[in-house]
């Protein structure tokens, strides 16, 4: 009887840890009627862990509430789920390594109200710290055990086997949807829309060097959608070297052009050099310099391949 109560005791702390959700940053509009909250469970994730991201927002109902876009990737966490309501956005994603991982700073359009979610971060652990287990209240008896059962614990212990079973049946049904969503949008597709959701965040006017990061980031995460080549992980210079023309460069360097991207290589390398010029020598660009920059990351992702009708066009600012 003990190793069942043992047994249930571990599953319902499990499940409750991952029910619970945990406020790691909220934000106001302006005119203070709108108010969005960012939640995460498990209260401590740990590697191997599916984390719940879970943004409320709270404001009248004649208020149409717009969440930004994500593709398949929040900072170095992979998205599997995308659950959205008027109201609530769910993410679901996997952790790919342990230790301190940030959660990009996130625009909710509220009506013509603005709610600017900080970034922060959450970390991941490893394996159970030891502190935070002890078996000294478990209650270890040496008495035989008695020959039957009471009923009440088998109901408790089948409760919670089939209360687990159908969340795990749940995810997976949510997983294979969101899998065949995916496979609908090209990688083009997904690049644009998140082009246009950082224009629309207007991230521009407030934090000019991480826009050109996230920029940066969109242009490199599509290289590698279309060629398998690991953008984000180069420098700007190897990142060229692997997708170059032969063109001879200021670094005086030939290179065998990667077939995909040969017709567009003359729009990515100013927009690179842009990019690293505000990013690493603290360039502070005009604003006409900022829509440049932009137009030359949308019309290199635009020639990557053909448009499907269904893109979205970044507005004009």
């Amino acid at each position: 009887m003990c190793r069942i109560c043992i047994f249930i005791g571990i599953i319902i702390i499990g499940c409750s840890s991952f029910i619970k959700a945990v406020p790691r940053a909220e934000a106001v509009s302006a005119d203070g009627q709108c108010r969005a909250v960012l939640t995460v469970v498990p209260i401590q994730p740990f590697l191997a862990d599916t984390i719940t991201l879970t943004l409320d927002v709270t404001c009248p109902d004649d208020v149409d509430v717009e969440f930004p876009l994500f593709g398949e990737t929040l900072g170095e966490l992979d998205i599997v789920d995308v659950k959205q309501t008027d109201r609530k956005l769910v993410l679901k994603a996997i952790p790919r390594n342990a230790g301190t991982t940030p959660i990009w700073a996130m625009t909710i359009k509220c009506g013509q109200q603005k709610i600017d979610i900080p970034d922060t971060e959450i970390v991941i652990a490893t394996n159970i710290d030891n502190e935070n287990v002890s078996l000294d209240d478990i209650g270890l008896t040496t008495d035989p055990i008695p020959e039957k059962i009471p009923y009440v614990y088998v109901i408790v212990a089948a409760l919670v086997l089939a209360t687990v079973f159908f969340l795990w049946l749940s995810y997976k049904r949510k997983k294979a949807d969101v899998s065949e969503a995916k496979h609908a949008l090209s990688a083009q597709e997904l690049a644009l829309r998140r082009l246009v959701a950082l224009l629309e965040s207007r991230k521009h006017e407030s934090d000019i060097k991480g826009f050109f990061v996230e920029l940066s980031d969109i242009v490199r995460w599509y290289v590698e959608r279309l060629s398998g080549i690991r953008a984000p992980e180069l420098t700007t210079e190897e990142f060229l070297h692997q997708i170059a023309t032969p063109v001879r460069r200021s670094w005086g360097s030939f290179e065998q052009p990667t077939v995909l991207f040969t017709h567009s290589l003359e729009k990515l390398i100013p927009f690179l050099e842009s990019a690293d010029f505000v990013k690493f020598a603290k360039h502070v660009p005009t604003k006409d310099e900022i829509m440049l920059a932009f137009r030359r990351a949308e019309d290199f992702v635009r020639s990557g391949e053909q448009t499907s009708e269904h893109a979205p066009t970044a507005p004009n600012f």
